[in-house]
């Protein structure tokens, strides 16, 4: 079995959700059946711990924003002639 980044196992459980979604309004589970599967789903370690890694990540190592690229470039271009 294949070792899932953060974001994969992320992109992995709401595809699951949204099968459950399917399955419940194509009719193939009823309400019941399909709150269980999502509760176990969501309710997984891995899950929880992908969500905190991503998180993190995010907070240590921030993106730049759109117009902080910009500005950087432009500066980066010097005086135009």
């Amino acid at each position: 079995m294949a070792h899932l980044t953060p974001a994969e196992q992320i992109e992995q459980s709401y595809d699951l959700a949204m099968m459950a979604l399917a399955n419940y309004l194509t009719q193939k589970r009823d309400a019941s059946a399909t709150v269980d599967r999502l509760i176990s789903i969501l309710d997984r370690d891995s899950l929880r711990d992908a969500i905190t890694e991503v998180l993190v990540d995010s907070r240590v190592h921030p993106r730049p924003k759109a117009d902080e690229t910009a500005r950087r470039k432009n500066r980066a271009a010097g005086p135009s002639a």
